[in-house]
């Protein structure tokens, strides 16, 4: 069709992460994949042929191919260079991102909601939004114009201690990587509602905010 040829013969320059967007940049050209809900890429060594599930197969010259599935909600977008659009959201990893532009940033209402505005805060999604608040001692309903400085800060360096350590370790448990590995990350709230606090032993409990379903530990978290 015509999206599969604008991408036959293209080499792939560079690749880079914005947000929730893995942009694959091809001789003036950029592809861009959109996450959204969440989706599964599997870098295969040799050629492998679609399977049910599979959204996008891309070939390369040497028999490998790139295997873009599992996808819910996900986007492609083929554009020019330049034409992918600016990440106007602050990236939470970058050395750029101090605590004053993270403030700046952060927009008015409960605190996980905030932090997983992908207008404001580039990445975060539900699950880690919840891993985050729980380092913080945070629930996910407190507003944030009612947090102190303090908490804030502790907001700002949790978020980044959490997000390195989940890179280090893969992602979650039911996340892969483009290799097939399976993330290690210990998950301490999300999904674990009725469960005991790994740190307490509290009953975690569950819910819905933002239409989004919501965990925290009623003792570890105020």
């Amino acid at each position: 069709d015509r999206f599969s040829r604008a991408l036959r013969g293209g080499k792939i320059a560079d690749v880079q992460r914005r947000g929730k967007t893995l942009r694959l940049h091809l001789d003036g050209r950029v592809l861009v994949f959109h996450y959204m809900l969440g989706g599964v890429v599997r870098y295969h060594p040799a050629a492998a042929v679609p399977r049910e599930g599979t959204g996008l197969m891309l070939y390369f010259s040497d028999g490998s191919c790139l295997e873009f599935r599992e996808l819910q909600l996900s986007r492609f977008h083929l554009v020019r260079a330049g034409a992918e659009g600016a990440q106007a959201a602050v990236e939470p990893l970058a050395p750029t991102t101090t605590f004053a532009r993270f403030l700046a940033a952060l927009p008015r209402g409960a605190i996980k909601t905030a932090l997983s505005d992908q207008a404001r805060i580039a990445g975060i999604g539900n699950l880690w939004a919840h891993e985050i608040l729980f380092a913080a001692g945070l629930r996910p309903a407190r507003r944030t114009g009612t947090l102190r400085e303090a908490e804030l800060r502790t907001v700002y360096r949790t978020m980044r201690q959490v997000l390195a350590k989940a890179v280090r370790a893969g992602g979650e448990p039911d996340s892969l990587d483009a290799l097939g590995r399976r993330g290690r990350y210990r998950l301490m709230v999300y999904g674990r509602a009725g469960q005991p606090c790994r740190v307490c032993g509290t009953g975690i409990m569950g819910g819905r905010l933002g239409g989004r379903p919501t965990f925290y530990c009623p003792s570890c978290q105020r």
